[in-house]
């Protein structure tokens, strides 16, 4: 019998799910909780506040001294940290520590103690930041940095959430500029799946063993942010090492060629578009603080095999004329792209959604600040184009060959600094095989480190009390098994295994994918799919994988992978993939008109950051879920679905999801909608399922979920459906 009423599920969901100590529910302020404007104040509270105050008496007086803040004041202290909005409250604990290293981050105001802070909460989120600091607003040129993040993102760069708001540090009042650190949380806030990230090692920089403050530039290079991502499995340490030895080779390059100049670094050798775009956006907007090497961050793009620019730490003045411009390194390549950035910049509806993403974000005014600054971009980039030479200048055609590794053992025994050399690294097992050189006494180490020890090299240089630099002589892992083949194709480019038989027929518009090997895999960049068919046969292997990962040695989770394309009226057909993901589209759009996968090992279909309308879907049996979905805007006609492992739906990670008309059976959780997730479908229809519908919050840097339902049919409805306090779930008709 039908019921016609609004219900509001009260089920709490008995999990462990991590849950935010807010005093209200999250899920009813989703897009209220993504805008800045909406944090009154963020008050910390340190417990021990004594020892807290003797902290920042020691780290002041010690920074007229040594001209710097020494590392060993930036202690970390317990600290409630609470966050006021109109609609309530919320109190998570965390960690303090003293961000930054010059003086100006630490001072005394209106006689009050003042200082820039490094927080890390142990649970809940600010604005989906987990990691972030709160900066003295004039180490940033105050609303400078808000302002030219907000420009860099329009514009397609990767920047962190940056915002002013108000503080009360144990009860001093100030306003702040909030920054989101180079975390996982800040690749998916601009849409990227999470991957390795780098950045320019400055230990060395600071009176590192008597030497004077960046006497050894010359001999720093870089050095992994997020080792956790490395130690998840082998291929990711693969990854990672492969990337980690490019941008090393960069920096040797850097030092040899450009440190006297102080010019432009090179990470990806002959892919070298997105930095010099940077640069040239650097210079126009008088950030060249963010592009001396330690200040650089980086984010390697294993769909495109490259590393693209994180920004940090420009010290922008963007109301002021060029101060430098490097002409002789652009081309005519850049008159194309500052005519694209003229566009954007000058285009009416873009400059009023820039404001208004401005005004949210600053709290002390804005005095004409936007317009001027806008303005003047604007002149700066019409100088650019103007002064670039038309000649077209040869980027980084230098060989990275053994001269620059021996000028760089060079210029240690010149300054008698000493480190240890990883030179050679080869994996067995569960552990690695180094071989470990001392550069001034030329002393050899070869021993079995773990996965862990090779965590700390890549990240803090140091293998217990020793500096460790990863330095391979050749190239990682080139043993052959990273061979690949590729062809051009609509637009974009085809990447594909070794064994992976493909066969395009171009008039019919049918792509046959057959794998001769159950890993073969197959990548789709920057394409475009008008009503073109794919059908992909797997090869399934029926002996349990015990070394099975959900990405392969490129990165890739799925057997057919799709990046950055677009899809009208295709279809996509597959059976038997054990991969991940059977189907992995990310950073997509368009209108798929079916898609049909059979027999899928884990998820059969995983669509991230897109777009996507699919006018139907048909899944039969899916060792996890069958369809997943995360961070982008999707929705689905009519979909059935059966014998899904885990869950038929799954909508995850700020994801909004329509739908007609649902049909599961046979499967675990029916539909789940979590970590700020909206779904709104019409019918439902779910037969032999263990769990109807899941709301909840699963990860950190999220809230709660949301379902709204028109009509379900379920047996025992009440009895299986979960929400959490953070979550929603309303059903308007049940059976």
């Amino acid at each position: 019998m039908l019921v016609r009423i609004i219900f509001f599920l009260s089920i709490i969901f008995n999990s462990t799910l991590s849950i935010a100590e807010c005093k209200f529910n999250t899920s009813n302020y989703i897009s209220e909780l993504k805008n800045p404007k909406n944090i009154r104040f963020i008050e910390i509270e340190t417990p021990k506040s004594q020892q807290y105050v003797r902290n920042f008496i020691r780290t002041l007086s010690s920074s007229f001294e040594s001209e710097f803040i020494l590392p060993k004041y930036k202690k970390n202290f317990f600290a409630k940290i609470n966050v006021e909005y109109p609609f309530g409250r919320c109190e998570f604990e965390g960690k303090i520590r003293q961000s930054g290293d010059w003086p100006d981050h630490i001072k005394v105001k209106n006689g009050n103690p003042f200082r820039s802070l490094d927080v890390k909460l142990n649970s809940g989120n600010i604005l989906n930041a987990v990691k972030f600091k709160l900066l003295i607003p004039e180490t940033r040129n105050s609303q400078n940095e808000i302002l030219g993040s907000l420009i860099l993102k329009e514009l397609g760069f990767i920047t962190p959430e940056t915002f002013e708001v108000f503080t009360k540090i144990n009860g001093i009042k100030n306003v702040m500029i909030f920054q989101e650190k180079s975390e996982k949380e800040l690749l998916e806030r601009n849409n990227r799946k999470e991957g390795p990230i780098f950045e320019g090692d400055e230990e060395l920089l600071w009176n590192y063993d008597d030497f004077k403050i960046h006497e050894l530039e010359n001999a720093s290079l870089a050095k992994l942010l997020n080792e956790n991502w490395f130690s998840k499995g082998k291929n990711n340490q693969i990854i990672t090492l492969k990337a980690f030895q490019k941008l090393q080779l960069a920096y040797l390059d850097y030092i040899q060629y450009h440190i006297k100049s102080k010019t432009i670094m090179y990470p990806n050798l002959n892919k070298n578009d997105v930095f010099i775009n940077y640069h040239l956006l650097l210079e126009i907007m008088n950030g060249h603080h963010a592009l001396r090497p330690h200040n650089r961050k980086y984010y390697h793009n294993f769909y495109l095999d490259s590393f693209e620019p994180i920004y940090y730490d420009g010290m922008f003045e963007l109301s002021k004329p060029i101060m430098k411009f490097s002409k002789e390194i652009y081309s005519n390549t850049q008159k194309l792209k500052i005519n694209k950035y003229l566009g954007l910049l000058n285009d009416k509806s873009i400059r009023i959604k820039l404001k208004d993403k401005f005004d949210s974000r600053v709290v002390t005014g804005n005095d004409g600040f936007f317009k001027k600054s806008l303005n003047q971009i604007i002149k700066n980039l019409e100088y650019a184009k103007k002064n670039i030479s038309s000649d077209i200048f040869l980027i980084n055609n230098r060989p990275q060959n053994e001269q620059n590794r021996n000028n760089y053992f060079e210029s240690h025994v010149n300054q008698n600094l000493d480190q240890f050399i990883l030179e050679d690294v080869r994996i067995s097992q569960k552990k690695y095989e180094v071989k470990m050189i001392s550069i001034l006494n030329k002393e050899k180490i070869s021993k079995n480190i773990s996965v862990n020890d090779m965590a700390e090299i890549l990240s803090e240089n140091r293998l217990a009390n020793e500096r460790v630099i990863f330095l391979p002589q050749n190239n990682i892992f080139d043993n052959g098994s990273f061979n690949f083949k590729t062809m051009d194709f609509n637009g974009g480019q085809v990447i594909y295994s070794q064994n992976m038989k493909m066969n395009v027929n171009y008039k019919e518009k049918i792509i046959d994918l057959n794998q001769s090997f159950s890993n073969d895999w197959i990548l789709f960049s920057n394409a475009t799919f008008d009503n073109w068919k794919i059908v992909f046969k797997g090869k399934p292997n029926n002996d349990e994988d015990k070394n099975f990962q959900n990405i392969n040695q490129y990165g890739m989770s799925g057997c057919v992978n799709f990046y950055n394309s677009s899809f009208n009226g295709s279809i996509l057909k597959l059976q038997n993939g054990k991969c991940e993901d059977s189907i992995n589209i990310v950073n997509s759009f368009g209108r798929i008109k079916s898609i049909e996968v059979k027999a899928a090992f884990s998820d059969a279909v995983d669509i991230d950051f897109s777009k996507i309308n699919i006018d139907q879907g048909i899944i039969d049996k899916a060792g996890n879920d069958c369809l997943d979905f995360s961070g982008g805007e999707y929705e689905i006609n009519n979909v059935i679905l059966s014998n899904c492992n885990d869950k038929a739906i799954s909508i995850g990670e700020m994801s909004n999801f329509n739908s007609a008309d649902v049909s599961i059976k046979n499967s675990g959780i029916g539909i789940a909608s979590k970590d700020s997730s909206i779904s709104k479908i019409q019918n439902v229809n779910l037969n032999n399922v263990d769990i109807c519908l899941s709301a909840y919050n699963k990860k950190q840097e999220f809230y709660g979920g949301i379902i709204g339902l028109e009509n379900i049919i379920c047996n025992n409805f009440l009895k299986k459906t979960n929400k959490d306090s953070q979550s929603n779930i309303v059903v308007k008709k049940w059976n």
